[in-house]
């Protein structure tokens, strides 16, 4: 794949004329807004629910990279599992905590829960590619399921999928594993994870730990976020991902406070760091990397 810059859209829209406008404006890569995994009922408003989990979508999402591909630029789908966000019962979690907005009780996952939620990433990653899409990211960031099993303070379990860096990484990387082994290798596969973060239980070793897992998972790319937006000055989380991508050999996104040209060249220029994402910033200036300095 090769990309016209290093500028990708952050995951924050599914709206296809504004993905459209991006798309057409120099952007290199494009992440979708999260679409729902695991079992939705049937109350769902499908108009505020980006929705993956049937066959029956399959025909919907194909607009999505042939509206892309036409501008020269790539277009992954963000999968995410909402965990303790969720508003639909039951909510599953690693330890059985009240969820986050409404302190509804979650379950605590089974082995048997686990095996099925993992099914529901790896099936909608098969209609991702069904559809033309060039990837897929599994969103692990913000106390999502997937980023509340590697937190100390959410997973607080004593199996295998609790009690160490790795095991708490475990849940995600398989996912990770069977993905890969489910859509083959002509597919990106992406992962968002938080960075540190000690309020809710991100350490930097476990952070640094679950990189290099996903890593030798087969992840392509890890783009670094948090629960916790500005605390990095501007750039929010420039600092945590700094260090993963002087751990990794894999690519690694810096998100989250970019705002113009001389932070974008800052981060490039003074890590590993292999690119930027850009969100709301796009959102209000969709022409803005048209704007900026060429061939530098």
């Amino acid at each position: 794949m090769k990309l016209k810059n290093r500028v990708f859209f952050g995951a924050i829209i599914h709206d296809l004329q504004k993905i459209e406008k991006i798309a057409q404006n120099d952007v290199a890569l494009i992440l979708t807004d999260g679409a729902i995994v695991g079992d939705l009922p049937p109350s769902v408003d499908n108009e505020k629910i980006f929705r993956v989990d049937k066959d029956e979508y399959i025909e919907e999402l194909k607009k999505y990279p042939e509206t892309v591909h036409k501008y020269n630029s790539y277009i992954l789908l963000d999968l995410v599992h909402l965990g303790l966000h969720s508003p639909f019962e039951p909510v599953y979690s690693p330890s059985g905590d009240k969820t986050l907005q409404k302190g509804i009780q979650s379950k605590e996952m089974t082995k048997e829960d686990i095996l099925r939620v993992q099914d529901f990433f790896v099936q909608d990653a098969i209609r991702a590619k069904k559809a033309g899409f060039d990837g897929i990211e599994i969103h692990a960031g913000h106390l999502t399921l997937c980023s509340s099993f590697l937190s100390k303070k959410f997973n607080r379990r004593n199996d295998d999928y609790g009690g160490s860096e790795e095991k708490r990484a475990r849940f995600l990387v398989e996912i990770a594993k069977k993905i890969r082994e489910a859509i083959g290798n002509d597919m990106l596969i992406f992962a968002k994870i938080d960075g540190v973060d000690e309020e809710f239980g991100f350490t930097e070793s476990g952070f640094l730990t679950a990189g290099k897992l996903l890593e030798e998972a087969g992840v392509d790319l890890i783009e670094v976020s948090g629960a916790n937006p500005i605390k990095n000055g501007d750039i929010y989380f420039y600092n945590d991902t700094k260090k993963l991508a002087e751990k990794l050999n894999i690519p690694v996104t810096c998100i989250g406070g970019i705002k113009t040209y001389e932070h974008a060249d800052y981060v490039l220029k003074n890590s590993k760091i292999e690119y930027v994402g850009l969100s709301r910033t796009l959102l209000k200036e969709p022409d803005l990397i048209k704007k900026w300095p060429r061939n530098k």
